[in-house]
């Protein structure tokens, strides 16, 4: 099935263009938005039908949805009862998931608000996937929180976080890097390809000529190497958001209130105003940040899957002012030092040394968030769940220093470290 072979009705269509109004009112009210990107022909990769009820009946316009059967059909014409015609697709379901997805649909057409199908590439072909939007109570699947505060230093790839019986940090979706790699060498690959057949549309320093209509030729090799980037990025974004679901459920069992630092997320990504110049090479440097980072490793996803699952299970997440100053408060004589960002390992003035995030989600855990003013910290508690503490910030850093054994791309700054207590 194409998207050619659906003729669609009048109420499909006026829920398409509420998605459209939507676009020109931000274009019209907000001030960041700047323009409308209108979608080319064969770009609609979405439609949905939402309820409507008629005489106590729910349906929804466009649209037969059978649950009994577990059958969708969607009419292909204008025109009702005998006249209407159907195209009509079996839904399909992973039998694992069949007892949450039954619970999620327990209230039956009744809860369902939405119905609408996706197109999606898959390895080079198109699949449809039937996304409902229901009205009901969400599904568990059995998990619980645990009792305590956990404290979350977030970063532009790694994540460090501390817990009365948890202290780790790892970097945020591990298995994306390899793919990352893969993606920027098929760039390479797609820049050669279109170099190569429209050398007409290049100046001579390589930039593209601007100020006349380009025709562009794109050869099938071209093509079939675009498809490859689009299946790679798919899988990265795939892998990526799976990861972060399981960090996220196995942070659920060490407490019931998460503290995390409110960071301006988008900010890591800008470029430096100040231009600044090397003292040794007379060079300037690169004004760029972490805008590659923070793409690849979606800290904001993470956060945002963390807060509703937390939220869903009756716990907290709360977010704080990052003049909170974690990464520099000193609890054993509480006095506030500043750290170059370089600085991966900070010592206390109790001469013990700490991975300069791990102590920050120590420092987040023992945070009194509840206080109007800034910078309170219960340093009793610090005191008495310092010693544990170390023990697991000592036993995290040995799994780290074994996990680089095994894979020596980059350091956090954990492999140079030891804890004295």
């Amino acid at each position: 099935m194409t998207y050619a072979d659906l003729g669609f009705t009048t109420n499909i269509l006026d829920h398409i263009s509420a998605g459209i109004w939507a676009a020109w009112e931000k274009m019209l009210y907000d001030f960041k938005a700047k323009r409308i990107s209108f979608k080319k022909y064969g770009e609609l990769d979405s439609f949905s039908s939402r309820r409507k009820v008629v005489r106590g009946k729910v349906y929804f316009p466009g649209m037969e949805l059978h649950l009994d059967t577990m059958r969708l059909s969607i009419k292909t014409n204008g025109k009702v009862g005998k006249e209407a015609k159907f195209i009509t697709m079996p839904i399909l379901h992973n039998p694992k998931h069949a007892d949450y997805e039954m619970w999620a649909l327990k209230g039956g057409l009744e809860s369902v608000k939405v119905v609408k199908v996706v197109r999606r590439m898959v390895r080079g072909q198109y699949k449809f996937y039937l996304q409902l939007s229901i009205e009901s109570e969400k599904p568990q699947k059995g998990r619980t929180l645990g009792k305590g505060n956990v404290g979350i230093d977030l970063g532009p790839t790694t994540v460090a976080v501390s817990g009365q019986n948890v202290a780790y940090i790892d970097k945020l979706a591990s298995e994306c890097d390899n793919i990352e790699a893969e993606i920027a060498k098929l760039n390479r690959k797609i820049d050669r390809s279109r170099r190569a057949n429209n050398p007409q549309n290049f100046n001579e320093d390589g930039t593209i000529k601007r100020g006349v209509k380009l025709v562009w030729n794109d050869s099938r090799r071209y093509q079939e190497l675009r498809k490859e980037k689009a299946e790679q990025q798919r899988k990265q974004a795939v892998i990526r958001k799976q990861q972060h679901i399981d960090r996220a459920n196995a942070l659920l069992k060490e407490g019931d209130t998460f503290i995390i630092e409110n960071n301006r997320i988008s900010g890591w990504t800008a470029k430096a105003k100040e231009t600044k110049v090397n003292e040794k090479t007379g060079k300037i440097q690169k004004k760029k940040r972490f805008g590659k980072s923070v793409a690849n490793h979606a800290p904001a996803m993470f956060v945002t899957i963390l807060e509703n699952k937390v939220k869903s299970l009756g716990g907290r997440v709360v977010k704080v002012d990052t003049q909170n100053a974690a990464s520099q408060y000193d609890f054993t004589n509480n006095n506030f030092e500043k750290h170059e960002l370089k600085e991966r390992s900070v010592t206390l003035s109790n001469g013990d040394i700490h991975q300069r995030d791990m102590l920050a989600a120590f420092n987040l855990q023992h945070l009194k968030y509840d206080e109007q003013e800034k910078k309170q910290y219960d340093r009793e508690a610090m005191k008495e769940h310092y010693k544990r503490f170390c023990e697991l910030e000592q036993a995290e850093i040995i799994r780290y220093r074994n996990k680089e054994k095994k894979d020596d791309r980059g350091t956090i700054g954990a492999s140079n470290l030891r804890t004295e207590s």
